[in-house]
């Protein structure tokens, strides 16, 4: 039985299995320094600014979707619990069994194809409320799913890393729970709405005006943020899709499938079956490079969030743009019969 190690705590055995302390792509990590402290130049998929003007950006926008939301839109929730289940039981078993046997099939390298499953075993990103809003989806429902699933993942999220990491790499750790990156990712959900539901309660008539230049200005912070983050990262993104772009490609492409899939073979609704494609097949992936780097010291665990983090908005974007044409098609030929 090998033994147990907590957090960042590693020899550099360990390190060597994990790829903390071994070849990067072609770079070597510095001795010498705080690995925990340092980016590899392969990983950096934003400057400090960047992810703090993300943030600003998500928590604007959800106060603009607050804008659109009335508290009835919420006491509906309560019937549908069979919706919330299909939702979290895609997300939180079927995804990460997904992404265990893309490792498994693509021959990921040990500490990469555990990086898949710890992927997979995070929430849905804020992002997902985004789409959610612009193609239709049911915003309320994506924002409950966003809180709850936020609060379990950070209890499964180390279990299933966990197991991941000594399964593919034999090397075993103890990850803390997360709960203070969960509150975190709930407080940029919530607390904006909550305000921007009081402004549309106390002023609907400027709610209902602005409404249209909000979802204009959440398009805008998609497309910028997605092309702001390819264009630093072409060299690392290149180097990076090489080694796991096919796995992460199929993650998209099959996270979006079921998702949709299993939602309209259960006969959800429309929008609800949008929310549910989009909650489950965009991942918060800063939070997957947070464990791998900032908590194991594991860059090549982070390769495949960090390839996941642009490849991800531009499938989410295809998926919502071709399910809207459809969705017209569909209604300009009803006009016609």
């Amino acid at each position: 039985m090998p033994p147990v190690r907590s957090g960042a705590q590693f020899s550099e055995q360990s390190l060597e299995l994990l790829g903390g302390s071994s070849h990067f792509g072609d770079a070597v990590l510095p001795r010498g320094r705080s690995r925990r402290h340092w980016l590899p130049q392969q990983l950096h998929m934003a400057t400090l600014f960047l992810v703090q003007l993300l943030f600003a950006a998500l928590a604007l926008v959800m106060a603009g979707l607050g804008l659109s939301l009335r508290v009835e839109d919420f006491r509906g929730l309560a019937r549908r619990r069979r919706d919330v289940a299909i939702a979290l039981a895609l997300q939180m078993i079927v995804l990460p069994a997904l992404a265990y046997w893309l490792a498994r099939g693509f021959q990921l390298p040990g500490p990469i194809a555990a990086g898949m499953v710890l992927l997979a075993a995070t929430p849905g990103s804020i992002s997902a409320n985004l789409y959610s809003h612009l193609f239709g989806g049911n915003v309320a429902f994506n924002i409950a799913l966003t809180g709850v699933n936020t609060l379990l993942c950070a209890l499964t999220l180390p279990l299933l890393s966990t197991w991941a990491i000594a399964h593919f790499t034999g090397v075993v750790v103890e990850l803390p729970m997360l709960f203070d990156r969960a509150f975190q990712t709930v407080g940029i959900v919530v607390i904006p709405v909550v305000l921007g539901m009081i402004v549309a309660a106390k002023a609907p008539v400027f709610a209902h005006r602005i409404g249209k230049k909000v979802k204009i200005v959440s398009a805008i912070v998609v497309v910028v943020f997605s092309l702001a983050a390819i264009v630093k990262e072409w060299a690392a993104l290149s180097d990076g899709f090489l080694q796991v772009g096919g796995a992460v490609i199929a993650f998209n492409v099959l996270s979006l499938a079921v998702g949709f899939g299993v939602a309209r073979a259960f006969k959800v609704p429309r929008p609800e079956t949008m929310t549910i494609a989009f909650q489950v097949s965009v991942h918060n992936a800063i939070q997957a490079i947070y464990v791998a780097l900032a908590v194991l010291d594991a860059p090549l665990m982070a390769l495949p969030a960090a390839v996941y983090s642009i490849t991800m908005n531009l499938a989410a974007l295809g998926f919502g743009v071709m399910m809207s044409r459809s969705r017209r098609a569909q209604a300009a030929t009803a006009a016609v019969a």
